[in-house]
């Protein structure tokens, strides 16, 4: 029931029998879903194809919101690129990363919006106190954010570069305590000063990933909180959303990880819009990738293959059908039909995706992302 649609990509742009199947499928829906292997180059490319087609009102990520300002502003300029990372490596999670921060700029310069929907990215902390420091309005308030800032830069900076110190940042050490004593010294102080400090502490607990639910709730919420205004008692306006996730993030079942997800809050949402939503999969098969630290690109990207990828190593029966450096669609959702008649059973690690994704797609060559540098 395997059956591959192939395409290739040349000079820039996609072209074959699976891209036009791709594009027809995005063109009914409200929704696309684009669940990633995280530091693979060619993702945020392709993502920026469907962008194109698609046309969302925003592009909803990976980071938090205030990072997704950030990114933003940083991103309409590329000469300021190399200066602003080399004090900032890694401030923008994977958009510290080429062709991420080429994906950025491009939705910047397309007029279409970026949403973060995840807690306060620890890696950023310098950055989200001195945005906390514009926000103030008191002088002693802003001298303390910025003092905080300094302090977590200068100890922070120099670690990047030596993975064994990763578990020294500052973000680690960060206790609730502390911010409650600046939620105090802020409480005269205007609304988004005080929420800011609200997110740092509800984020704390998630820096050491000592509660996953709790990160899948505040994603949920955030993402509620961008669409308040288009749900109101007598109507459900979804605008036109492509999400960018890791792949458990945007399934539509809680098979991948127990946990019903952000994908599964968008495929209600939608449903409840009487609306359609396309969930892709997307990964690629050998090469090299980028394990995400330290902020090296010559440590950082390491050779890539499926077939030694835990997570991913059940997809083999569709992967061992893409050749050399040949793009390929798969329909999951014949499978998925036969399964749930019971003419065909499957080992549940591949169900997960069946069940979670409609469509996956696969590319044979893959380059590791790099970092700005």
């Amino acid at each position: 029931m395997i059956h591959k649609s192939a395409f290739s990509y040349s000079n820039g742009e996609y072209s074959g029998k699976g891209w036009d199947l791709l594009k027809a499928e995005i063109a009914k829906s409200q929704f696309v879903m684009i669940g990633e292997q995280h530091g693979e180059a060619e993702i945020p490319v392709f993502a920026g194809k469907v962008a194109q087609v698609f046309q969302p009102k925003a592009l909803v990520i990976e980071i938090d919101p205030y990072t997704a300002s950030q990114l933003k502003k940083v991103s309409v300029d590329p000469s300021k690129y190399a200066a602003y990372f080399r004090q900032k490596p890694y401030d923008f999670a994977f958009y510290s990363w080429e062709t991420e921060m080429a994906l950025a700029r491009q939705m910047t310069s397309s007029n279409i919006d970026i949403w973060g929907l995840n807690e306060i990215n620890f890696l950023s902390l310098p950055t989200f106190f001195e945005t906390l420091a514009a926000e103030t309005k008191k002088p002693g308030l802003k001298k303390l954010a910025l003092k905080k800032a300094a302090t977590i830069s200068l100890h922070d900076l120099p670690l990047y570069k030596d993975i064994a110190k990763y578990s020294d940042f500052s973000a680690y050490s960060l206790k609730e305590v502390t911010v409650d004593s600046m939620i105090v010294a802020f409480k005269n102080e205007n609304a988004a000063s005080k929420k800011m400090l609200q997110d740092l502490k509800r984020s704390i607990p998630l820096f050491a990933n000592s509660s996953y639910t709790q990160r899948v709730n505040l994603m949920k919420k955030n993402l509620l909180n961008y669409l308040h205004s288009d749900i109101t008692a007598d109507a459900i306006n979804m605008p036109k959303l492509l999400f960018k996730f890791g792949a458990n993030h945007l399934s539509r079942t809680d098979e991948m990880n127990t946990a019903f997800e952000v994908g599964n809050l968008a495929d209600n949402l939608a449903g409840a819009a009487v609306k359609k939503t396309l969930h892709i999969l997307v990964f690629g098969k050998k090469g090299t990738s980028n394990t995400m630290a330290p902020t090296d690109n010559t440590l950082a990207i390491q050779p890539y293959d499926i077939a030694t990828d835990d997570e991913l190593k059940s997809l083999l029966p569709f992967s061992d059908q893409v050749q050399g450096e040949e793009w390929a669609l798969f329909d999951f959702r014949p499978i998925r039909k036969a399964v749930k008649a019971g003419t065909l059973k499957i080992e549940p690690r591949l169900l997960s995706f069946i069940n979670g994704y409609d469509v996956l797609v696969v590319f044979g060559q893959v380059s590791g992302s790099r970092f700005i540098e």
